[in-house]
């Protein structure tokens, strides 16, 4: 069974908790419309991590048939045990995106969402146009945050937190298992592969989300200790990643205090944002979906 992405590249609750920023009650319906869903749809999210997007959609939508898929055995259970916790009635398969375990013209939409730089192109394609019914949906999420650096909770101020973080990731890097696999695809690519493999009527629309403005009025106090916390719970994540890939990097005692030194910087801003300190930082991200339909 495969654990590779939730062990080393990133860990299902620290997936899912930063989706829940993006994909939250008061923009759903945005998203929605932008997918063109409805009750009474069965729908296919191809590459579902722990299952975030799923119980969003079946929570707006409870009429519809809603499976996930994801290749990383870790996911699929963190994806089943919420399901459960939600008191919902999603299903979820590990399986792999490039060869689906489901039968020929089942699904009336497949969606992914930053999935096919991953896959092969042909056959993620391929595959969903195969489950998906004659006039189904594909749908190809991708962000597009260009001239935005997409990890903004990487550590830059020279102290000792740098150090440390620095010291453990460049042990890591030495591990095969810190080398992701990826396909040289771009968003502009996507069009051409959907229009290959025979979809019809190609689209395309976008969605921006504010994942991070915790001082702007707008945005209530849950969600913004939620939204500085989900870039604590990143880095510790990502330390624990490069532990698991490096075990020898760190002493116990320099482990601790990169944990420390974490821990302090974001109760730090927690206590700046209770006391009315203003840093006035956001980030936007905007995600393009890319369309096309299986002909009758």
């Amino acid at each position: 069974m495969n654990t590779y992405w939730s062990q080393y590249v990133q860990k299902t609750e620290e997936l899912y908790l930063s989706r829940a920023l993006k994909f939250h009650q008061g923009n759903m319906d945005k998203w929605i419309d932008a997918m063109q869903l409805h009750n009474g749809m069965k729908i296919l999210e191809v590459g579902c991590a722990g299952g975030l997007l799923c119980h969003r959609l079946k929570e707006r939508l409870p009429d519809a048939d809603i499976t996930g898929l994801d290749f990383d055995i870790g996911h699929i259970d963190y994806a089943r045990k919420k399901t459960k916790e939600l008191g919902l009635s999603c299903d979820f398969v590990a399986g792999d995106a490039t060869k689906m375990p489901f039968e020929n013209n089942i699904f009336d939409v497949c969606y992914s969402h930053t999935v096919m730089n991953f896959c092969d192109p042909e056959k993620f394609v391929s595959e969903q146009y195969r489950v998906l019914k004659p006039a189904g949906k594909i749908i190809i999420m991708d962000v597009y945050n260009r001239g935005m650096k997409p990890e903004e909770w990487i550590p830059t101020e020279d102290c000792e937190e740098k150090e440390l973080f620095d010291k453990v990731w460049a042990a890591a890097s030495a591990n095969p298992h810190s080398q992701i696999k990826r396909y040289e695809n771009r968003t502009e690519k996507y069009f051409a592969y959907l229009a290959e493999q025979g979809f019809q009527n190609i689209s395309i629309d976008a969605v921006a989300a504010v994942n991070y403005a915790p001082d702007c009025d707008n945005i209530n106090d849950e969600t913004a200790h939620a939204q500085i916390n989900d870039d604590r719970i990143s880095e510790l994540s990502s330390v624990e990643k490069a532990c698991n890939m490096a075990p020898d990097a760190l002493s116990k005692t320099e482990y601790q205090t990169l944990i420390d030194r974490i821990n302090q910087r974001y109760d730090k801003k927690i206590q700046e944002y209770k006391n009315g300190e203003k840093r006035w930082e956001f980030r936007i991200a905007t995600t393009v979906l890319i369309s096309g339909t299986k002909p009758l």
